[in-house]
């Protein structure tokens, strides 16, 4: 079988057993989904490719902290959020420049109230058990279908609904005694999308 043949999980176990170049292989295949990832996450087409350039250096440094009963394109969907949570956090606090103060102030703050909602989404779906936190990221912020999540999670879509159902739930209880303006309008946009 020839090297570009291999699953993404095999090409994990080989770079796991010493085939060193089994990882760029991967990351090679894998680069263009990272993106798309990235850029579902966050709207700056800079931080965007920023954010696959550091998730592509964490599944090299991270590898050896892959477990092979999930598949690598969750494992590897969870890196790439977090390296935009990361650089979001990091622009939320770095002044935006721009041509003139003023402006650069509203631009601040525009972007610091952006990326303060998504940190603390992300915070939230952080409190969840993980397969509900795979569930709603790959349904919400990824885009895939029910029945998608159900395959590539390698159960029934029933079980997918249910962890949706069941982390919305928690995602409410979490955000309920927070003052969170925005975050709220957010949670009912989970409630619209989980439930196709």
């Amino acid at each position: 079988m020839s090297a570009d043949m291999r699953s993404d999980e095999e090409l994990m176990r080989a770079y796991l057993d010493g085939e060193k170049g089994a990882i760029a292989l991967l990351l090679t295949r894998r680069r263009d989904w990272m993106w798309s990832v990235a850029r579902k996450t966050v709207r700056d087409n800079t931080i965007a490719e920023d954010a696959v350039q550091e998730a592509m250096t964490a599944v090299f440094r991270k590898a050896h902290t892959f477990r092979s009963e999930s598949k690598v394109s969750t494992w590897m969907y969870m890196i790439v959020q977090n390296a935009c949570i990361d650089l979001l956090r990091k622009e939320s606090v770095r002044p935006q420049l721009s041509e003139s103060e003023e402006s650069g102030i509203i631009e601040s703050r525009s972007f610091a109230d952006e990326s303060d909602t998504k940190i603390v989404m992300t915070q939230a779906l952080a409190t969840l058990p993980e397969d509900q936190r795979i569930a709603l990221t790959m349904t919400i912020m990824e885009g895939y279908s029910i029945d998608e999540v159900a395959q590539i999670a390698g159960v029934a879509p029933g079980t997918i609904k249910s962890r949706c159902s069941r982390g919305k739930e928690a995602l409410a209880t979490y955000l309920a005694g927070r003052d969170l303006g925005n975050q709220s309008a957010r949670v009912s946009v989970i409630e619209e999308k989980g439930g196709n």
